[in-house]
């Protein structure tokens, strides 16, 4: 204990900051009774009514104001039925209260109540995997393993490492995020003891890396089941999920370069930090310091919901970034964001237009067939000669700029992978540069996003 007193005297008021105040459990408290009777109303009694999440497993960080209550069903039901009864229960229940539709892996109601995010969840009740109906019926099946194990510093250490993680922008499963889910976080806390256990850990990660509390499965074959994952944490309660598996190689990185930051030299800055935003002049002058150029495009974002919104928008993203680069722009960096209503894609290049030839390096002399085939096709070149062994031809360049480059990528963006929803949105594209974001306040955090990131 004595090598962790340093942490210790750093970490014991943190934990007390983090917990949910005694009003807002409170009002948690409240809003779940009064919906639970709402829905018991309704409801037969063979349907139970039940909290689920980080509330009913009192791992909430301060500030938290949602909670999923789950209406349980029979597991004999046919899934169409429990999916229908469940929201005709559900609405009925919230008359007089306005939600909405959402849909997950199958649909579910949400709605706001004094304040409290709720999302109203049909799902049959479990008592173990091999019922299992739909990917959300889990979520009871966590609840019960975490809850088992959870000791009251454990939840808090859950907590601290929820922070630490949202502070350095990893916190969260959402693919905009690509980051460590709640459960995630409770699940390394319990695997290894706390939260300076678990950030030793997660310092000396390499990637891949498996975890397997349950031991479901040899030493690497939970490794060998998902390959193209950097992290895979099995699932205590289901032998076949990662439970990391939205976990990006970049936020893997992130969290193990600081947690050996944090090791090394701790701070609340790990759990609290502001996110930093310039003002319009400092980033004009970040910018025209780089020396670079920044294309800026934009368009409507496709109405989609966020979990499919944001890998269309990176495969989107990628697909103009492939025909940069074929176009043999020398590509820096780029960024894409989107906030639901408008989307955008910042392309950062080494030079702003390229010559108005290009040097297209052909086969050796010796391949006779190869020679001729190239010979055939640039026909129209400025020159056609040979440099040592090769033949090299000197060809006119279709796109001397980025933007003609993209423009013309994007008049053939199905075939380049664009989902079709954004290539319809594709064509209400707008074209911009990196100074223009800084005229709207929105966008002066894209810009300083990505022109002052820093570990």
């Amino acid at each position: 204990m004595d090598a962790d007193a340093k942490y210790e005297r750093l970490l014991e008021p943190i934990r007390l900051q983090l917990r949910p105040t005694p009003a807002e459990a409170a009002l948690l408290a409240r809003v779940q009774e009064q919906l639970a009777r709402r829905l018991q109303k309704v409801v037969p009694s063979d349907v139970e009514i039940g909290t689920m999440g980080s509330v009913a497993k009192g791992t909430a960080l301060k500030g938290n104001r949602e909670l999923d209550i789950f209406i349980l069903m029979p597991r004999a039901w046919p899934l169409e039925k429990m999916q229908k009864k469940g929201l005709e229960w559900a609405k009925e229940a919230m008359k007089g209260i306005k939600t909405e539709l959402n849909y997950a892996q199958h649909p579910y109601l949400k709605a706001h109540v004094d304040g409290v995010k709720v999302d109203l969840v049909p799902s049959y009740k479990l008592h173990n995997m091999e019922r299992l109906g739909s990917a959300v019926d889990r979520s009871q099946l966590h609840t019960e393993w975490a809850n088992a194990r959870l000791t009251q510093r454990l939840r808090d250490d859950v907590r601290l490492l929820k922070a630490f993680f949202k502070c350095l922008g990893v916190y969260g499963a959402q693919t905009r995020v690509e980051g460590f889910s709640g459960y995630l976080c409770e699940l390394l806390a319990i695997n290894y003891g706390g939260f300076l256990h678990a950030l030793r850990a997660v310092g000396g990660w390499r990637m891949p890396h498996a975890i397997d509390t349950q031991k479901h499965h040899q030493d690497g074959h939970a490794l060998k089941l998902f390959p193209k994952t950097p992290l895979v944490v099995i699932d205590p309660v289901d032998a076949a999920r990662n439970v990391a598996a939205v976990v990006s190689r970049t936020s893997m990185a992130r969290a193990m370069i600081a947690a050996r930051a944090f090791l090394e030299k701790p701070g609340k800055q790990f759990f609290f930090k502001e996110k930093e935003l310039h003002s319009a002049s400092r980033l004009r002058t970040i910018i025209s310091s780089r020396g670079t150029h920044a294309l800026v495009l934009s368009f409507p974002a496709p109405n989609e919901v966020e979990d499919v919104l944001w890998p269309q928008l990176r495969k989107t993203a990628q697909a103009m970034l492939g025909a940069l680069e074929r176009a043999e722009f020398r590509v820096f960096g780029h960024y894409f964001w989107s906030d639901g209503k408008r989307a955008l894609i910042l392309f950062e290049l080494m030079e702003e237009r390229l010559p108005a030839v290009r040097r297209a390096m052909g086969p050796q002399a010796w391949l006779a067939g190869d020679v001729k085939a190239f010979v055939a096709r640039h026909k129209a070149a400025a020159n056609l000669h040979v440099e040592h062994e090769r033949l090299v031809a000197i060809a006119r360049r279709e796109s001397r700029t980025p933007k003609e480059a993209l423009e013309q990528a994007i008049k053939k963006a199905r075939k380049l992978g664009v989902p079709a929803a954004f290539a319809r949105a594709l064509k209400k594209r707008k074209w911009g540069s990196a100074y223009d974001l800084l005229k709207d306040g929105g966008l002066r955090e894209v810009a300083s996003d990505y022109f002052s990131r820093r570990l």
